[in-house]
């Protein structure tokens, strides 16, 4: 009886000492697998321009069609490195080109048929800023806003048919125009991401960015070019 007592009195002590220690490491919370410091992103969108400048103005009142005309496909491709669990600097690049064909609102040529030519625009971007995820990387859906700034290299051409209002009588005649350069400008965005992997996700994102570009070359003195506008993105980002 004595042997069982004391038996039974090392095991509760043994017990007694080991509690703190177990409670502890039971306690320990799962934090998974590390975060990646680094991500690569690729998107393809939708951008239309805002058109809200000299240059669209004066072409909705001669010509048919609007900036919205101009609505197409985007590429970028952005580097986010965390500088925190939820701050990160972000360096994307975006790529947008599109046309449109156009034709004088009141005048056509001796057979009745309209005076038209095609007009092209593109931007090229590489911008800095700071993205910030209001959950931490493991949730299930993160949402995010950012902020960025850089240089926009810009070309705009027109090509085809028009009317030299200099001549007497006017004339028909076929030419190219065009004006290139480069301006800084500025983004804004926020999104949703959601992990589908340790390191891959999938992410939605909508994105506004902020161009004026002042016309040079064939059209100097036609004011400026807006080419502010919103997009909406998709992609997948990879983090390593």
């Amino acid at each position: 009886m004595c042997k069982k007592l004391k038996s039974l009195l090392v095991v509760s002590s043994l017990c007694f000492v080991a509690q703190p220690a177990l409670a502890q490491y039971t306690s320990r919370p799962y934090t998974g697998p590390p975060v990646s410091k680094n991500h690569f992103r690729v998107n393809v969108g939708y951008f239309s321009p805002n058109g809200g400048s000299d240059y669209w103005n004066d072409k909705q009142l001669d010509f048919t069609g609007s900036a919205s005309d101009f609505a197409n496909a985007s590429v970028g491709v952005d580097y986010i490195r965390l500088l925190t669990e939820r701050l990160g600097l972000l360096v994307t690049a975006n790529f947008w080109d599109a046309d449109s064909q156009q034709s004088y609102r009141d005048y056509t040529d001796e057979f009745g048929a309209n005076i038209t030519h095609t007009t092209t625009v593109s931007t090229n971007s590489l911008e800095v800023g700071l993205i910030y995820s209001f959950l931490p990387r493991q949730a299930a859906v993160i949402p995010y806003i950012g902020g960025a700034g850089g240089y926009y290299a810009w070309e705009l051409k027109e090509e085809g048919d028009f009317i030299d209002f200099g001549a007497f009588p006017a004339e028909i005649f076929t030419d190219s125009f065009s004006s290139s350069g480069g301006t800084f400008g500025w983004s804004a965005l926020f999104g949703l991401e959601i992990p589908f992997g340790q390191k891959w996700s999938l992410f939605l994102e909508g994105r506004w960015q902020g161009v004026q570009a002042e016309l040079e070359g064939d059209f100097q003195g036609f004011g400026t070019l807006d080419l502010s506008g919103g997009t909406a993105r998709i992609g997948v980002s990879y983090g390593f």
